[in-house]
């Protein structure tokens, strides 16, 4: 309404309403009381360029003051201009040319029409920010761990150097999706009408309500899932027309044989291609007994229990910098293939690394976070 004010009184200054306009402006100033002081801001620019002599148009400073004295009118009321005032302008006379005035009511219009739009439009209608995105990223940093909680009730722990995305709106979704990179073990609330979905890098898991863990490091050559309860859905991202069913204690590993070869338990295959480098194969799930008691390693972090078994200094290199947040390099080719067994709980990397000493003999430095065996 208040750009049709505008309109209306810019062809009237004009001479160029019809009487239909004319009457329509009056309408609309009954209807708007507020639209009084644009017709009074309009006359009043409109009579500046009347000014003897004088060729002027509108600037980005005539727009800024309208729009002030159109916030302010009524507490900065300006005094009367006496009849002995100098000229506003004291500039050299020139001629104007004819039929100045219809050219000036357009150039008028769309000047004040702007300022109309930032005053009325801008402030009412604020530009969206990142506050109204839904999407929510949870980490746990190297060295540490952490569990919380989704908000479908799905209870989510994060091991070190993991992350995990998620709407914080899934409820309103019709499935729960997540995105993970690293390792996570989940204990999903049962949805019978919105399936859980993961996805990482190589798999996609669906699940109804399950308890099960996922280790899916960018870097590692290796990705798996581990199963204690229930059943749930994989899809290999490179065959998503194949699928494979998972049974409670079973564990799924997806290889890349484009890697160096590591040392497997006896496995059933899931699938076999010999054209494709990755390796498909399930396996059951076989606790560990160490110091007399039993480890499912593959869970175990949970507990804060890096748990081994079997394993080469060259393997447990990337899982204890994990771990430990630290970077590990090992110069001697000997000690890298030296295997290993055992359980790590609350001890740091030098007590760690000491007592893989014990076992294997070897020698290490520690620079700041720099573990250098040799």
């Amino acid at each position: 309404m208040e750009q049709r004010i505008i309109q209306l009184l810019a062809r009237k200054l004009s001479g160029e309403a019809t009487p239909e306009e004319l009457n329509e402006l009056d309408q609309l100033l009954t209807g708007a009381p507020e639209g009084i002081y644009y017709a009074e801001l309009i006359t009043q620019l409109w009579d500046e360029e009347k000014i003897p002599g004088v060729t002027r148009t509108i600037t980005d400073t005539d727009i800024s003051y309208l729009r002030h004295l159109a916030r302010h009118r009524p507490q900065f009321r300006q005094p009367a201009v006496p009849d002995e005032a100098p000229p506003a302008y004291d500039l050299p006379p020139f001629p104007a040319p004819r039929r100045r005035i219809p050219q000036m009511a357009w150039l008028l219009f769309f000047a004040v029409l702007t300022a109309g739009m930032l005053y009325f439009v801008l402030p009412r209608y604020p530009i969206p920010t990142r506050a109204t995105d839904t999407n929510v990223e949870q980490y746990a940093d190297l060295g540490s761990r952490r569990s919380l909680l989704l908000p479908d009730g799905t209870h989510v722990w994060l091991n070190a150097g993991s992350r995990i995305h998620y709407d914080s709106d899934m409820l309103q979704k019709d499935a729960r999706i997540i995105t993970l990179s690293g390792e996570a073990f989940f204990d999903v609330a049962r949805d019978k009408d919105r399936p859980f979905i993961i996805h990482t890098s190589k798999i996609a898991i669906r699940v109804l309500g399950t308890a099960f863990n996922v280790k899916a490091y960018p870097l590692d050559r290796i990705t798996e899932t581990t199963l204690m309860g229930g059943s749930i859905e994989l899809t290999i991202n490179s065959k998503p027309y194949q699928k494979i069913i998972l049974k409670p204690k079973e564990k799924f590993a997806l290889i890349d044989e484009t890697r160096d070869s590591l040392r497997t338990q006896p496995s059933r295959p899931a699938t076999a291609n010999c054209s494709n480098p990755e390796k498909l194969v399930v396996q059951d799930v076989v606790p560990v007994e160490v110091e007399d008691k039993e480890y499912v390693k593959e869970v175990a972090w949970i507990d804060d229990n890096f748990v081994f078994q079997n394993e080469t200094l060259e393997e447990l290199a990337p899982k204890m910098e994990r771990w430990f947040n630290v970077h590990i390099h090992v110069d001697n080719a000997r000690v890298s293939n030296l295997h290993y067994s055992g359980i790590f709980h609350k001890e740091t990397i030098d007590q760690a690394l000491t007592a893989l000493q014990l076992i294997r003999p070897f020698n290490f430095k520690i620079t700041d976070n720099h573990v250098f065996i040799h």
